[in-house]
């Protein structure tokens, strides 16, 4: 026998001798094999190879933030390209539902007997995805009173769940990296309060202007002082962070802000796709079950619908930063910040 190194190739690299033979149909392994089983076993590895990239680049993305100083044209460079990647790998997978849809739910139900506990409710790979983003184990609904969603899992597949909920998420750096901007910036507090104060003020007393398109400085002036800010309802961002997020939504045009706008936007474009998968596959849930018991025994389209709502959104601060902004009519004076 030769000791002799086997050649790389195509196949060897990609692994497709595994690859191409892992779709195992259980309806041909009762001797009744429905074709459509092999569309559904394909689809569904597909969202797990996509979900395995995007863990990847969400890796990368949060040993970026933890560098010691993030250099702006150097660090957001690398950061924006991954998390770019992510947004065309979640429109990507978006799309799957529209092929595993060519599947008439009467087809389905074919084979659906054979999958017996088996339920896309146990895909560890998305659990993680959320929990490397930044969504919090209290804030998830229950499938079942009692039950968490690593019930769902096994004994390693758990383990593996519940560090993923300990470590750096998307949303930690992302807070870390908003309070620094904020420091460097930021260098006089009283002078920047006074500032964005008397800007908002003149907006909201423009009486050039219906009232209902003046500034709302009763709510503006909350987020000034810490001890108002702490009080507003579902808030995550620290007050520093938070102000570092502003700071650069009101001035994103300016060069020194460019690229940390650009990032914000990149967060929230995530944050919406993650969010559009959930009420994608909640519409194809529905179209394929209707109300029935999901496969595995969850309570199917009803849980998955609970799923889909705002507090299962990581960023939505900086969607809800819009309410704070100010028009440039009003941004003309002094600026509350100084470069660095």
């Amino acid at each position: 026998m030769s000791d002799e190194p086997k050649k790389l190739t195509y196949e060897t690299y990609l692994g497709l001798d595994k690859l191409l033979t892992c779709q195992e149909l259980e309806s041909e392994k009762a001797g009744n094999r429905v074709a459509e089983e092999h569309l559904f076993i394909i689809v569904h590895q597909g969202f797990e190879i996509w979900f395995k990239q995007i863990l990847e680049d969400f890796k990368g993305v949060i040993d970026i933030f933890k560098e010691p100083k993030i250099e702006e044209r150097t660090h957001l460079s690398g950061i924006t390209t991954k998390l770019g990647r992510c947004i065309l790998i979640l429109k990507v997978v978006i799309q799957h539902f529209e092929i595993i849809e060519t599947m008439p739910p009467a087809v389905f139900l074919n084979f659906r007997k054979y999958l017996k506990s088996g339920s896309g409710f146990q895909s560890l790979q998305f659990r993680q995805i959320e929990n490397t983003l930044g969504l919090r184990p209290e804030t998830r609904e229950q499938d079942q009173p009692g039950k968490d969603y690593k019930d769902a899992l096994n004994t390693e597949q758990s383990e593996v769940a519940k560090d993923s909920e300990k470590g750096d998420t998307l949303f930690s750096v992302a807070e870390t990296w908003l309070k620094n901007v904020f420091g460097t910036y930021v260098r006089d507090r009283v002078q920047y309060f006074n500032v964005l104060s008397e800007m908002m003020k003149t907006w909201a007393e423009d009486t050039t202007m219906e009232e209902h398109h003046r500034g709302n400085k009763e709510a503006f002036d909350k987020i000034l002082k810490e001890d108002t800010y702490e009080t507003i309802p579902d808030r995550r961002l620290t007050f520093e962070a938070f102000h570092g997020a502003l700071l650069i939504s009101l001035y994103q045009d300016e060069p020194e802000f460019q690229s940390a706008y650009h990032t914000i936007k990149l967060f929230m474009d995530i944050d919406s796709l993650v969010s559009k998968w959930r009420h994608t596959h909640v519409l194809m849930v529905h179209r394929m079950l209707g109300k029935k018991t999901g496969t595995g025994g969850s309570s199917g389209y009803d849980y998955l619908k609970r799923t889909n709502q705002d507090k299962y959104r990581v960023f939505m601060e900086f969607f809800n930063m819009g309410a704070y902004l100010i028009p440039e009519d009003y941004k003309r004076g002094e600026k509350p910040y100084s470069v660095p």
